[in-house]
């Protein structure tokens, strides 16, 4: 198994143990919220109900983008990952606007009571879960745009949650102090809260997706690694800077290198051994590289 296997296996394991874990936390934050009629735990409920199921498409795209090129797709399936990524950025954002508005609107009518006990408790507990599933989300495999993304989810997940138990205390304060009416709004300023504070999450995960959507650049780690293989490639065969262009998409990285050399001293089978070493030195990248290696003694003919 190469390292691009091996990693998409890595990526679909930690998906499914992610999908696991977050369908706990849903059905669990969905009881508590209905029970204590908190509008934050709600959403925390909601927000890791639509991250169970964005889970479940990443998982279902990591299998399709790893079953390879097909003679409808010649290039394979791997657009698919930017485009669930852009996915799961909306509907965390249509979220949060729907959760702000109706947190607006509560607040408007005069607050609601919420214990503020059980908002600790709650708290607590999906906070102390979701950091766990975050750093081990985190550390699997930084490589793969879809971890990645859950792993940012989690992240989300986490600081919402210890808001929650922060506002639960502060609402506990309140109800000793002379201001003990404003507990009633403590439940929906945590939202407000929380939204503000959970926007740049599928904010980034849409400007990634719309990256590789456009064929973007790959990360500085990615290209450092190709200049180094031009370089070596460049040593070994005595060759001139390249023009040089790349892109990736999902787990695809795009190189198009054109060397300029002197005419009548090139065959086609030296243009092919510079191929094979340019792709030996990239054989450790988690990605599958799809290369266009040319050479040229025409200056007009360069990218």
């Amino acid at each position: 198994m190469g390292i691009k296997e091996e990693s998409a296996e890595r990526e679909r394991k930690t998906l499914r143990y992610s999908l696991m874990v977050a369908t706990a936390l849903a059905v669990l934050a969905a009881v508590w919220g209905w029970i204590s009629q908190s509008q934050v735990i709600l959403l925390d409920g909601v927000y890791a109900l639509i991250g169970m199921v964005l889970t479940w498409m990443s998982l279902r795209v990591s299998r399709i983008a790893d079953s390879g090129p097909t003679a409808r797709f010649p290039f394979g399936k791997e657009a698919l990952i930017p485009v669930v990524i852009a996915i799961q950025g909306m509907a965390l954002l249509a979220t949060l606007a729907y959760a702000a508005a109706e947190a607006v609107r509560v607040i408007l009518a005069g607050g609601a009571d919420v214990t503020a006990g059980s908002l600790a408790a709650y708290g607590a507990i999906s906070a102390a879960v979701s950091v766990l599933i975050w750093r081990y989300v985190g550390k699997v495999d930084r490589t793969s745009d879809l971890l990645v993304a859950e792993a940012r989810q989690w992240g989300a997940s986490a600081a919402f949650s210890a808001l929650v138990a922060v506002g639960a205390v502060v609402a506990m304060i309140l109800g000793r102090t002379d201001f003990s009416d404003a507990d009633r709004y403590v439940d929906s300023v945590l939202v407000l809260i929380g939204c503000a504070m959970l926007v740049p999450q599928p904010l980034a995960l849409l400007r990634t997706a719309l990256v590789e959507l456009l064929e973007g650049a790959p990360s500085q780690q990615v290209q450092a690694h190709v200049h180094d293989a031009i370089a070596a490639v460049r040593d070994e065969f005595d060759l001139d800077e390249p023009a040089l262009t790349m892109s990736k998409v999902g787990r695809k990285l795009y190189i198009e290198a054109m060397f300029m050399v002197p005419p009548h001293t090139w065959e086609i089978d030296d243009e092919d051994a510079v191929r094979r070493t340019f792709a030996k030195h990239l054989a450790d990248l988690p990605y599958e590289p799809w290369l266009n290696i040319e050479l040229t003694t025409d200056p007009a003919l360069m990218l």
